[in-house]
């Protein structure tokens, strides 16, 4: 038997803690961690209640009412690419049961036509550019949650300077 190897887990210096990361004092400590606050989210979550309750031609015509399925994988990628700060969009229904998600301010218009989970066709205009961005994005939405911080932007600052 070999005495002089040294144990694994001794005298290894802890890892440093991340400042948002918050140590437990015990093993019987608990903390409670709570949903992020966001303004736009109770208003998206009555939206897509209410288009998932469509009946079937509801345009008149032959439209399908928005699947649960479409309703819950948009309201997820909202909450993916919308911070606290950003502005509730406008949500309307598709004649197939898609989704349109849609920002209009002074500074850009956003659109995401969402044809269904991991299917969604991103678009932005920025005032003053001849021509928009266009994107078919699958699960990652990193462009998206991009386009949407920059709208929050100016209305963030509008808030701390009024404050």
């Amino acid at each position: 038997m070999n005495t002089a190897s040294t144990a694994v887990f001794s005298e290894v210096p802890a890892p440093p803690v991340a400042s948002n990361v918050m140590e437990l004092r015990s093993a019987s400590a608990r903390v409670v961690v709570r949903e992020p606050v966001r303004g736009w989210l109770d208003g998206v979550k009555a939206r897509f209640n209410e288009l998932v309750q469509m009946r079937s031609g509801w345009d008149g015509y032959q439209g399908a009412p928005v699947s649960f399925v479409n309703a819950n994988f948009a309201l997820r990628m909202l909450e993916a690419v919308c911070g606290e700060n950003a502005p509730m969009p406008q949500i309307v229904p598709g004649p197939d049961g898609d989704l349109q998600i849609e920002w209009h301010t002074i500074g850009a218009d956003i659109e995401l036509h969402v044809r269904g989970p991991n299917n969604v066709h991103a678009w932005r205009l920025v005032n003053g550019a001849a021509d928009g961005q266009e994107r078919v994005l699958s699960n990652d939405f990193t462009l998206v949650s991009a386009w949407i911080n920059e709208l929050a932007e100016p209305m963030s600052a509008t808030g701390a300077a009024a404050a």
